[in-house]
């Protein structure tokens, strides 16, 4: 695996644990901000995805969820349909306008992660995706 999909693979992951322990402190009555480039990336992973599990992944309320959602849709950087099989769901998919700020953001915060991982050789990131992994895999058990 070359350097740049080790720190992509790292991030990911660390990207995971974020939302992982954002998830843990909602249940010590702490709600985590949702920004929009957050849901732009969890859409991009996740296209055309169920706006309940899109609250789900971003750890709101599906309430909530709505209004970001109807600024992104004002916005232009999302479309919302109902689902044609059942007519109480309702799908979120990125715009042409949501894929360049996603892509934007991306490369921005890919830029910074591989200058703050540049310290790093290739082992000791390896071994930092491993143990950022079993922390991850601990959360997740909790």
């Amino acid at each position: 695996m070359n350097r740049e999909e080790l720190i992509r693979q790292v991030w990911e992951e660390q990207h995971r644990q974020h939302g992982l322990i954002r998830r843990k402190r909602r249940g010590d009555g702490e709600r985590p901000p949702a920004h929009q480039e957050h849901l732009l990336h969890i859409l991009k992973r996740h296209p055309l995805i169920n706006q309940k599990d899109l609250a789900e992944k971003v750890h709101v309320r599906p309430q909530s969820l709505g209004e970001m959602l109807g600024k992104m849709e004002e916005g232009g950087l999302i479309l919302r349909k109902k689902d044609p099989a059942d007519g109480r769901a309702t799908h979120v998919e990125m715009t042409p306008a949501g894929e360049a700020l996603e892509r934007e953001h991306h490369e921005k915060v890919f830029r910074e992660i591989k200058a703050r991982y540049s310290a790093l050789t290739d082992d000791e990131l390896t071994e930092y995706l491993r143990l950022t992994r079993i922390i991850n895999e601990t959360l997740e058990q909790e």
